[in-house]
């Protein structure tokens, strides 16, 4: 270690912290020193916001996850109090990525009540298992096969019972100071098609909007924002008070960076390193408590401090020379090329391409990150952006953007994109896969039967494209690189 130059430690630092860093899964075994909350997750957090927007790769999973365990909770009383997230609030899983149907009805066994139970009845008795209704509902230590249909049927049947055992909870958690918060996560897998999510999804809705008339008891939803653009799912009266009260899981530049200081900090090999380069560069100190080092205030809030770090980890310019200006700063460029049609980036594409860039800097570089190792994490960052796309959530994205892959140079007309597909029969090819597939989670586009227009609609309603003022479509580099289209003067797209 004597032997190795600062940047050499700082190099290490980032591949060695970052790894662990993931906030697009459903986990708790993140280290304390990983966890950060920008502002609009605070807000996000707090109990009484019931409706939490958020793109893939946002936090959704992540902090469904934290919340529920009590150690990270205790972590985020802690180093975030703006979260407000007290110890009176009792946190339980309504639904999300539980491997069993013990704690929540799984899609297996939704797909099975819903086919003799209004899925508002089904939702219902979750809430009642949570908030452990006494008898005569179904006995909380009942398990077994069939289970969640006796409580279902019991609540479908007793809708008075039911009222006054949610009131008789509600008064109880009040006596008791104490507030039940129920997370709902993974909504786009409630059921295997828009058919039979969207009546689950609105039913769950609806029902966070009920139980606000109650003084102690919430429902907390992670939803993406097509989920909510969607007029099957948010089509019920006085939807408007929820959507009106929503907030989002955004990761502005400032947050981004902040978090990848959190994670270098506190590296076990290099946070040292790390920490003494924030106190000579920009003369800043870190404070150490609850298991973690404490990101300075400063580099919360400033970004003209940030970049003075990466400049001291990156350098000032995206090419060697002084005219490597023109082509942008590493600070904002890298952010700029890894925003979707939404202007917005997700932290594990971002991570991704630091860690992919301190993969791909020479050793003997003299700083930390080269330029063209940040370039070529961008390209990493886009595949692993695409690869989730196309094959987590909507595998008909491939289908779409394969006849394009080297033929379309963006920004291009529409029509430039819908002519290839009437050449290469794509929607038509689209369309009876989908009548074939049958398995996973393939969510179709929503509005096929409308044509290529309407697909180009879907498209950017996910943020894969942009409609530009002129109502050109544009794709963002985060998804154009690794879907092989091309755009003049663009980071090359993989092949």
């Amino acid at each position: 270690m004597s032997n190795q130059t600062t940047a050499q430690i700082l190099r290490s630092a980032i591949r060695e912290a970052l790894p662990e860093i993931d906030h697009s899964g459903p986990s708790t075994a993140t280290a304390p020193g990983a966890i950060y909350v920008p502002p609009s997750h605070a807000k996000a957090l707090h109990p009484d916001n019931s409706l939490v927007e958020g793109i893939r790769g946002s936090g959704k999973s992540f902090w469904w996850a934290t919340l529920s365990s009590e150690p990270h909770r205790r972590i985020l009383t802690a180093a975030f109090p703006e979260t407000q997230i007290e110890p009176n609030v009792t946190i339980e899983r309504g639904f999300g990525a539980q491997p069993s149907s013990i704690d929540a009805p799984s899609q297996d066994v939704l797909a099975d009540l819903v086919r003799d139970f209004p899925p508002r009845a089904i939702w219902r008795a979750v809430l009642a298992c949570k908030a452990k209704f006494a008898t005569p509902f179904p006995a909380m230590e009942q398990v077994g096969a069939g289970v969640w249909r006796q409580r279902v049927a019991w609540v479908a049947s007793n809708p008075e019972a039911y009222d006054a055992l949610l009131q008789e909870a509600d008064q109880a958690f009040d006596a008791n100071g104490k507030t039940l918060l129920v997370l709902f996560d993974a909504l786009d897998r409630l059921a295997n098609d828009w058919q039979h999510i969207r009546p689950l999804a609105k039913a769950l809705l609806q029902l966070a909007l009920d139980v606000r008339g109650t003084r102690r008891i919430r429902l907390k939803l992670f939803c993406r924002p097509d989920m909510l653009e969607d007029r099957g799912i948010t089509g019920f009266p006085d939807a408007s008070k929820l959507l009106a009260r929503k907030t989002q899981l955004v990761w502005r530049r400032i947050d981004l960076y902040a978090l990848l200081y959190q994670c270098l900090g506190n590296a076990v090999g290099g946070g040292e390193t790390f920490r003494s380069l924030c106190t000579s560069v920009a003369r800043l100190d870190w404070e150490y408590g609850e298991s973690a080092w404490f990101l300075p205030k400063v580099l919360r809030t400033d970004e003209a401090v940030q970049e003075q770090i990466f400049v001291a980890l990156a350098g000032q310019a995206m090419a060697s020379g002084p005219s490597g200006i023109k082509r942008g700063k590493p600070y904002s460029w890298l952010v700029n090329h890894l925003q979707d049609g939404r202007d917005q980036v997700s932290p594990r594409s971002f991570i991704e391409a630091v860690r992919k860039a301190a993969e791909n800097t020479p050793d003997e570089h003299s700083l930390a990150l080269h330029f063209k190792g940040i370039q070529q994490g961008v390209q990493a960052a886009s595949r692993i952006r695409v690869n989730e796309i196309t094959g987590e959530d909507y595998p008909w994205v491939a289908e779409l953007m394969h006849p394009l892959r080297g033929r379309v140079t963006v920004p291009c007309e529409s029509e430039d994109i819908a002519s290839i597909w009437r050449q290469e029969r794509s929607l038509d090819r689209l369309h009876n896969s989908l009548l074939e597939s049958g398995d996973g989670v393939k969510l179709p586009p929503q509005s096929l039967d409308q044509g290529a227009e309407g697909v180009l609609n879907d498209l950017e309603a996910l943020g894969l494209i942009q409609r530009l003022s002129n109502r050109r479509i544009q794709m963002p580099d985060v998804y154009r690189i690794a879907f092989g289209l091309g755009r003049r003067g663009g980071v090359k797209p993989l092949r």
